[in-house]
């Protein structure tokens, strides 16, 4: 990997006013191919979580106070906020092949090394890899690292990261290697299991978590806006899902990793059936699905240290 270009922490409004610009831009080679794979990383400081955002999010999820006393460290999704506009500035770059404006979110795999509380500084680092085939468009990895601030990334070992994360995403109908006709993956049959909580999600429940994240993606915010990007409704964020699944579960210190993958997107205003089933003393399971369909939305995972 190239050494990381340094960027100021970016502001997401203006990444999605980039990427509506972009969206009528082709980034193909002429013959529908990439010329070469982008291997450039960027890197950011960010001031910390504020206590006023954690505030949000608490009051978002529900869950206990972070004053010290009731809950210390942050939780992993807040630690997703945090490096989500480097993510995003990096996905906006001329280099990376994929529109950004339409992408979808396919599933996440975080480790949470060590445990970072609030208004801790931080640096994060942002870079692609594995872009792959998809019989819908082409895939991608990209790859948080959350490390303290003033460290040297150049010399940091795995150690030194208090947080990985990696989000495949799906560029759809873009196509950047030779289309597979034809191919389909066979949908797996889903049995839901007994549910133990039924979520409610209400129209503004993408609005809600914005207001949190700072991710105004207008597939979230309202019909008129989804429609536009080619949805019938608005759909809930999935790390929103990816929160409610996590909320009280994780471990205080850390160390624990997750993954999620998401299927069937939540139209808003909508329920959400969830599962969660303990498999063993370090792991559990969760699944969300439409009560009424019975289509299955997410799957993931918890397994502590």
């Amino acid at each position: 990997m190239n050494e990381p270009i340094r960027i100021p922490l970016p502001k997401l409004s203006r990444l999605y006013q980039k990427a509506g610009l972009d969206a009528v831009r082709s980034k193909l080679a002429s013959a529908g191919r990439l010329t070469a794979f982008p291997e450039q990383s960027v890197v950011a400081d960010h001031p910390g979580i504020s206590d006023d955002q954690a505030e949000q999010y608490r009051r978002l999820l529900g869950g206990e106070a972070f004053d010290k006393a009731h809950r210390l460290s942050l939780p992993s999704v807040l630690l997703h906020i945090a490096g989500f506009p480097v993510q995003m500035a990096l996905m906006s770059r001329d280099a990376f092949p994929l529109p950004l404006m339409g992408m979808v979110h396919l599933s996440n795999e975080v480790l949470h090394s060590q445990p970072v509380g609030a208004g801790t500084p931080l640096q994060i680092l942002a870079r692609a890899d594995h872009f792959a085939p998809h019989r819908r468009g082409t895939q991608a990895d990209v790859i948080i690292e959350i490390y303290p601030a003033g460290m040297d990334i150049a010399t940091a070992g795995p150690a030194d990261c208090l947080y990985s994360s990696t989000s495949r995403y799906l560029g759809m109908g873009t196509y950047l290697f030779p289309k597979e006709e034809g191919s389909s993956s066979p949908r797996e049959d889903f049995t839901p299991p007994p549910k133990t909580a039924l979520w409610t999600l209400g129209s503004d429940a993408g609005r809600q978590y914005a207001a949190v994240s700072g991710d105004y993606n207008p597939i979230h915010l309202s019909g008129v806006t989804a429609k536009a990007l080619g949805q019938k409704r608005a759909i809930v964020h999935g790390m929103y899902l990816a929160a409610r699944m996590l909320e009280g579960r994780e471990p205080e210190s850390a160390g624990h990793r997750w993954d999620i993958t998401f299927e069937a997107p939540v139209g808003l205003p909508g329920k959400v059936a969830f599962a969660a089933e303990q498999v063993d003393e370090k792991t559990q399971q969760f699944v969300g699905w439409d009560p009424r369909k019975g289509r299955r939305h997410f799957s993931g995972k918890l397994a502590l240290p």
